[in-house]
């Protein structure tokens, strides 16, 4: 059975979701992997989730084996119920804590269209966006939660940090940019009304990301010792389940597909021929792979700064086009309003973050969807700010 093309998930990425289920069936043991022809080789065992985030082959062979589901319905519902989820607590949030009906009825359809839109995209990026829209609507009316109950505001950060350490296992920094804007949010409250301790509640969303942390690194360990006891592959394959960063920053430095030798070509086949060049015998995604390839990244802008400049410059251009269509009437209440410095705190830094994740990488729209549900939802706050003056 294929994916329906109306969801979007990568098949390699399926079919290591089912080379993870195959091996966990051949080892008990999660993220090995058996017969990854699209990463590892026919019929093999290898570690799963080669140079990915491993929180997904992790839960959907585990969901595809508790209720017996091919992992294809299994890939599919993982993202659609995720993403449901994400929409429901975005909207309960919405109408539970804003006041104005414009400001709602502009949330609730932004926040449904977006939601949607993640759920047919059914990838780890989806994260970016999902895990954005479950959280901001809370979060910046958190004054009002204080008031109401001070058990269901511990209930919000303990959440907060689970949604969180969640979403990064399955597609890294697609949290981050909530934490970066809660902390932020936090730090201003704490001086602004002079109590101090209230910095330590940021330690109760802390906790739910470090046992969950913990939890993955000994599924990892547990995986590498079997490998390493099954099959001594060490020299073939890293096996620290590290996803590899200069690999794709490397390669993004062809983004306008410049017809100049000396400049990268955008694929991922380019930066390990170029890695291999250096080091014919380096294995893929080590950190000496990523060590090579940040050093030629380095010197590819040392030797073409106003090249790296104008590389770096059409990104943040995609990408500021992009804020600007999701951000849309935001920008009439923007110079309308007596904005709240509370909402610009909160929004700012996380709309920053994800501007720099476009540019480090490629302004991909996939790569993008944490900043389109924060400019949306930066939008739906300052509609509400206004009307409800």
């Amino acid at each position: 059975m294929n994916v329906p093309q109306l969801f979007q998930t990568m098949p390699c990425r399926v079919s290591g979701y089912q080379a993870a289920l195959d091996g966990l069936n051949i080892s008990d043991t999660y993220l090995v992997a058996f017969n990854d022809i699209c990463n590892n080789g026919t019929n093999i065992l290898s570690p799963a989730a080669h140079s990915d985030y491993v929180g997904s082959y992790i839960y959907i062979p585990f969901l595809s084996k508790l209720f017996d589901l091919n992992i294809e319905i299994t890939t599919i519902l993982f993202y659609s119920l995720y993403g449901i989820i994400c929409i429901l607590i975005s909207l309960v949030g919405l109408f539970k804590f804003y006041n104005s009906n414009i400001s709602k009825i502009y949330g609730a359809t932004f926040i449904t269209s977006i939601g949607f839109l993640c759920i047919f995209i059914s990838d780890t990026y989806c994260f970016y966006g999902l895990t954005t829209l479950a959280l901001i609507t809370w979060w910046t009316k958190i004054k009002e939660l204080e008031k109401i109950n001070y058990k269901k505001l511990i209930f919000l950060f303990l959440i907060t940090g689970l949604i969180i350490s969640f979403s990064n296992t399955v597609r890294g920094n697609s949290g981050n940019d909530v934490i970066l804007s809660i902390l932020v949010l936090l730090i201003f409250n704490t001086y602004k009304d002079k109590k101090f301790l209230r910095v330590w509640s940021i330690f109760l969303i802390v906790i739910p990301i470090v046992l969950i942390n913990l939890q993955i690194k000994k599924i990892e360990i547990k995986a590498k010792n079997y490998l390493i006891k099954v099959k001594d592959i060490e020299k073939t394959y890293d096996l620290n389940f590290n996803r590899a960063l200069w690999h794709n920053a490397y390669y993004s430095l062809g983004y306008l597909s410049i017809n100049n030798k000396d400049v990268p070509v955008p694929s991922d086949t380019y930066s390990v021929e170029k890695a291999r060049k250096v080091n014919p015998k380096v294995i893929l995604y080590s950190s000496e792979y990523e060590k090579i390839l940040k050093n030629e990244f380095i010197k590819f802008v040392k030797k073409n700064p106003f090249l790296f400049i104008q590389i770096s410059a059409s990104k943040a251009g995609v990408v500021l086009l992009y804020f600007l269509i999701f951000f849309n009437i935001g920008i009439y209440y923007l110079f309308k309003n007596k904005i709240k410095f509370e909402t610009i705190i909160f929004f700012v830094p996380g709309i920053i973050l994800n501007f720099l994740f476009g540019i480090a990488a490629e302004p991909n729209y996939v790569y993008l969807l944490g900043l389109f549900a924060y400019s949306g939802l930066f939008t739906t706050k300052l509609i509400e700010d206004y009307h409800s003056q």
